[in-house]
């Protein structure tokens, strides 16, 4: 067997490389390799075009499945805004059918004119077939007060009035005084009723009004509550008050022989930091190069040096870790957008030293810089034979601010949907990632990347566990970096430990 990343001879047996310390494949996972290989390779699809100088061209079978599939998403999608079309139309027809059939009720009017004397009049009032109401026709003079009453109210009235003029007929004298005292009685009480309704009517607007302000006001303040809750809502505790420096030093003393060390953890809900030893000076970045790759991308996108639809041509320059079948895509043109993704995604190291050549090593080490990341120096991409002194250098905070700021949106094109989408790396590591190293992470949300060497190992990740968000950082150096491994699980779920336990 050969190893993948640096190429040397595996003996039978062998479950690491003896030359870089790489886990040697399995003849299981070489054999799966393999037929994975060869499946894509009878699932490519090659496009017929017309041979030169023939009569007729006949699509493959490729080319009819694709356009039938196309063509019957179009007849669907047709299909389903006409029905909806329709639909509409119905529902618009029989709303309009229902409002022009109208409401029609009968009233009855009281006038009393200069005279003193009542009036009936009895009205029709309707709607017509356009909506409009009907107008009042009144006999008569113009009245000073008119009272509207129900239908059956009015017809009490009628009534009344009816066996008035009956006694009034029998009796001239006594009906004229009577007819007078209750002229002016029905006088007074028409004009104390009309009073009254005027003022009961609006009073009753004014109520439904008040009432319907009240409950738009209540709803508005149960509203600012739930989002003053949800403001409010307790985060989890500050790393700055609940992270111990000392415990992780402890911890790495008793499990690994590391000469250097950075941890730096940074919360983001309470804008605090913790850190082990100072977390400003360079490190060896190993595969976390992928930052200030991503970093300075998003500038030059934002800025317009670059799009994610740049075509870059696909190069094979070292083996270990990576998705891509390098054999079957030498020569491809391939988006920028496809390279970011695969980058973060499966640490990818072809990508990582493509995307070194096309945005230039001056380039990254000067945008990062410039950013107040002043440790970040890269001097090479990564490399299977000797670097000839040569190695790229970042600081612990330097990779949880940057990270920082691709994750809160500080770029318009690679912000916190590409994160949370890409910057995690996939199954094929062949070291564990954090949520298999802290097991009190199993059930949060972590974004993670990584990288090893012979002599380092470092980790960073993006975890947002219940009411905590965070990003930890952990930079070691001085042993393998497969010594490391059960060093940095042990910091890693303390960290976790003490961000998740209730402040105070």
């Amino acid at each position: 067997m050969i190893c993948r990343k640096c190429g040397a001879v595996i003996r039978d047996g062998d479950k690491f490389c003896s030359k870089c310390g790489a886990r040697a494949p399995s003849a299981k996972a070489e054999e799966r390799r393999q037929n994975a290989q060869k499946r894509k390779q009878e699932k490519e699809i090659t496009f017929r075009t017309k041979p030169a100088g023939s009569k007729g061209y006949r699509e493959n079978f490729e080319e009819g499945e694709n356009r039938s599939h196309a063509l019957l998403i179009t007849v669907t999608a047709l299909v389903i805004m006409m029905l909806a079309v329709a639909a509409f139309a119905l529902f618009y027809f029989m709303r309009r059918r229902s409002m022009a059939g109208g409401a029609s009720y009968s009233s009855s009017i009281e006038i009393i004119s200069d005279s003193g004397t009542v009036e009936q009049a009895s009205t029709a009032r309707g709607q017509s077939e356009s909506g409009s109401e009907a107008v009042l026709q009144v006999q008569g003079d113009l009245p000073e007060i008119i009272r509207i009453d129900s239908s059956d109210e009015a017809k009490a009235t009628a009534e009344g009035s009816a066996d008035s003029d009956t006694a009034h007929a029998a009796d001239p004298e006594a009906s004229k005084e009577t007819e007078q005292t209750e002229a002016s009685d029905e006088a007074g009480m028409a004009a104390g009723g009309a009073g009254t309704e005027e003022t009961e009517a609006p009073g009753g607007a004014g109520k439904a009004g008040t009432q319907t302000e009240t409950e738009i006001e209540t709803g508005t303040e149960t509203e600012t509550e739930t989002e003053t809750e949800k403001e409010t809502e307790a985060p989890g505790p500050s790393a700055a008050d609940v992270v111990d420096p000392a415990r992780i030093q402890e911890i790495l003393s008793n499990e690994s022989s590391a000469t250097t060390t950075e941890v730096y953890v940074y919360d983001l809900k309470h804008d605090s930091e913790a850190a082990l030893n100072d977390c400003t000076q360079p490190m060896y970045a190993s595969a976390l190069i992928t930052v200030p790759i991503l970093y300075t991308a998003a500038h030059q996108i934002d800025q317009g040096a670059m799009t994610m639809d740049d075509q870059i041509t696909y190069v094979t320059s070292i083996g270990g870790r990576g998705e891509l079948t390098t054999e079957l895509r030498d020569g491809l043109q391939f988006p920028l957008s496809f390279y970011l993704q695969t980058m973060v995604n499966y640490s990818d190291n072809n990508c990582i030293n493509i995307l070194i050549d096309y945005i230039g090593l001056d380039t990254i080490n000067a945008v990062c810089q410039e950013a107040g990341y002043t440790s970040v120096n890269m001097e090479r991409g990564l490399v299977a034979v000797d670097p000839q002194g040569l190695d790229n250098y970042v600081s612990a905070k330097d990779l949880t601010m940057m990270v920082k700021e691709l994750y809160t949106g500080a770029f318009t094109s690679i912000g916190t949907d590409f994160m949370k989408t890409y910057f995690h790396i996939s199954e094929g590591d062949s070291l564990p990632t954090l949520v298999g190293l802290a097991p009190d992470l199993a059930g949060a949300t972590v974004l993670n990347q990584n990288g090893h060497g012979m002599t380092r190992y470092n980790e960073i990740a993006v975890i947002e566990d219940g009411n905590s968000l965070y990003i930890m950082t952990i930079m070691l150096h001085g042993d393998s970096g497969m010594t490391y491994s059960p060093a940095v699980t042990d910091v890693a779920q303390y960290i976790s430990s003490v961000m998740k336990a209730p402040a105070g």
